[in-house]
């Protein structure tokens, strides 16, 4: 049996466009506005306002990070860095009495002075960098942070801001590690200076600082690739919609 396709001159004729048009209200809420359609109350439009503005904003992943930051992360972060600055005055002042150790000592001196200095970059162009541009993004009506958008690049260049000095505090975390090894090794000679054991206990309580510093920046990489990707999996889909 022949097919025979109707004729788009023909067809045209039964199709109708008509123009549908509905009278919309727009009522804003925080820092969107809803076109609501019909009977819609103030509890339901709050509602849903609520609703949109944190998924769109990712206020409750951002507000999770600040609180971690601010509330975890800096303390733990202050007790290392009072730590650091008491070791290398506890040391320096055993290396100005004990001249034919003062060598041993210098080499911690100074890497207790270089730990310090990378601790200090990351509090000034790690986390507070992190907090700023969190602040930013996080939409609160009690705050005078500006809110604005942001896309997965710019998370996944704070993600690799951030693993950057987490890669550079583990170096540091391993060798305090081989030190502390070397100095419970020399706890079985008789003839090795009584002073040691104080660094023992030093690279003792630095390792344990550290180690709380290294997970609380790993805790802070998973809540920023979740981010990231809660990111990318919606702007995948505003391109294809």
């Amino acid at each position: 049996m022949s097919s025979y396709p109707f004729n788009p001159s023909f067809t045209k004729q039964f199709r109708q466009e008509q123009a549908v048009s509905f009278c919309a209200e727009e009522k804003p809420y925080e820092n969107i506005v809803l076109s609501t359609y019909g009977r819609i109350t103030e509890s339901e439009i709050n509602f849903l306002g609520s609703s949109l503005n944190e998924q769109m904003c990712d206020n409750a992943i951002i507000h999770r990070l600040l609180n971690k930051l601010t509330q975890k992360d800096s303390q733990d972060e202050a007790r290392l860095l009072a730590f650091i600055q008491e070791t290398h005055q506890e040391l320096s002042a055993h290396a100005n009495a004990e001249p034919f150790t003062a060598q041993y000592y210098k080499h911690l001196i100074e890497l207790l002075a270089s730990f310090l200095d990378l601790v200090n970059e990351y509090d000034t162009n790690g986390q507070e960098l992190l907090l700023g541009n969190l602040n930013t993004c996080y939409f609160n009506e009690t705050s005078f942070a500006v809110n604005q958008s942001v896309d997965s690049e710019e998370v996944a260049t704070m993600h690799r801001i951030i693993e950057d000095f987490l890669y550079q505090i583990g170096e540091y975390y391993q060798y305090f590690h081989i030190l502390l090894q070397k100095e419970t090794e020399k706890e079985n000679d008789k003839s090795r200076v009584l002073v040691m054991s104080h660094v023992a206990y030093y690279l003792d309580t630095l390792i344990t600082c550290t180690e709380k510093m290294i997970i609380n920046i790993e805790s802070t990489l998973d809540m920023l690739l979740e981010w990231e990707t809660s990111l990318q999996s919606r702007e995948s889909q505003e391109l294809f919609n």
